[in-house]
């Protein structure tokens, strides 16, 4: 009797000890604790950054993005397609432009990228990326360009690694900011709208190291506080972004000789969906024509006369360019190799000198270009190589 009444005691207590811990969970925060989101439980400046994180985590997803260069004479837009994969690191797009008449000249060229290639013909192209590899196909070539390792065939140029992101494997979308970006604001319940900024050097990373000389204003080499950019971003109930828009107007130099001193404002759209069943394309299937880019691109004065070559490398310079077979079809062909004897007479001179030299060789159809400063020291003399444009 006395036994039994002490294992009865023991369950009794050991309910009650059972009943206490269930019931002081909503009072000790655990329950609470199960429940929190993983972004909106979170401190709001660190939200954007968390759903970032939460939007890789869902494996890949499609994009969309626009970049637009606003100008009194109209918009000039980027449109950049394509899908992610977060987890494999690769990815694939299809970038395509579409620029007025009447936008400015010097704009256009440096937007677009330097050469006849980009000023005459279509700037549109298709790339994929992976950890290995970037295949870069432009529109109107019919085979992929490969390009692996640290392609740098000129001094300054940063080879095609522009095409590759850090947050993302394809470069240039809004995604490489927001892991600096801070909410000041949210609004919304089920999914949330932030308002954020992120560093204008963070926006930076959106273009090419050739744009981004355009675009560095004096604030940024003084001791001036770094100016902030303006981004609303659309997260959903997940905590995946779904959408994010900046104003990144204050990349813009204020300096008369800029190259963008005709355009007034620059804005970025990004959207993402299809989380976690968008996976990307594979690189150029085996049936299409592949050629390895460390081979085949080369700068214009290693051309010889008669060469055929296409414009639109990927590589953004006017200098370099893929030699094809002159049988099919092609964006230019050189007509000649010339010397230009003496030292570096200045940039404008070296301009005059080529154009004389190509002048007097092919009249006045010809483009051409010339040595750098620095190629024309390292080789004690310049040179003008001249070339028409076929289509």
């Amino acid at each position: 009797m006395i036994r039994r009444l002490a294992r009865t005691a023991a369950a009794l207590a050991a309910a009650s000890l059972l009943l206490t811990a269930c019931g002081g969970g909503a009072d000790d925060g655990k329950t609470a604790e199960a429940a929190a989101h993983p972004v909106f439980s979170e401190p709001l400046d660190r939200q954007v950054f968390l759903a970032l994180r939460r939007t890789q985590q869902a494996g890949d997803a499609e994009f969309r993005q626009t970049v637009t260069f606003t100008s009194r004479k109209g918009k000039a837009a980027q449109t950049l397609t394509g899908r992610l994969d977060f987890t494999g690191s690769r990815g694939e797009a299809a970038s395509s432009w579409r620029v007025p008449r009447l936008f400015p000249q010097a704009a256009r060229e440096t937007i677009l990228g330097e050469g006849p290639g980009r000023t005459t013909g279509d700037a549109s192209s298709r790339y994929t990326v992976d950890t290995r590899a970037i295949h870069y196909r432009a529109a109107s070539a019919g085979y992929w360009l490969r390009y692996t390792g640290d392609i740098k065939p000129l001094w300054g140029v940063d080879s095609i690694s522009h095409l590759r992101g850090t947050e993302a494997a394809v470069g240039g979308t809004l995604l490489e900011a927001l892991g600096s970006a801070e909410a000041t604001s949210a609004t919304g319940t089920a999914g949330r709208t932030y308002r954020a900024t992120f560093p204008l050097q963070a926006a930076m990373d959106l273009f090419p190291y050739d744009l981004r000389t355009e675009f560095v204003p004096a604030s940024l080499n003084s001791t001036a506080k770094t100016p902030e950019v303006p981004v609303t971003v659309d997260v959903d109930a997940e905590g995946r972004v779904t959408r994010a828009q900046a104003d990144l107007s204050a990349l813009l130099s204020k300096e008369k000789d800029s190259a963008l001193s005709d355009v007034t404002a620059v804005h970025a759209d990004l959207t993402l969906a299809g989380f976690g069943t968008s996976k990307p394309a594979s690189a150029a299937s085996p049936a299409e024509r592949t050629l390895d880019a460390g081979t085949v691109v080369i700068t214009t004065y290693e051309a010889r006369t008669g060469d055929c070559m296409d414009f639109n490398t990927g590589l953004r310079h006017e200098r370099l360019v893929a030699r094809v077979p002159c049988t099919g079809a092609h964006d230019g062909r050189v007509m000649g190799q010339h010397t230009l004897k003496g030292g570096y007479p200045g940039g404008e001179a070296a301009r005059k000198r080529a154009e004389e030299a190509c002048s007097s060789a092919t009249g006045d159809r010809s483009w051409y270009t010339w040595s750098t400063a620095r190629e024309w020291s390292d080789n004690g003399e310049g040179r003008a190589t001249c070339y028409t444009v076929t289509r």
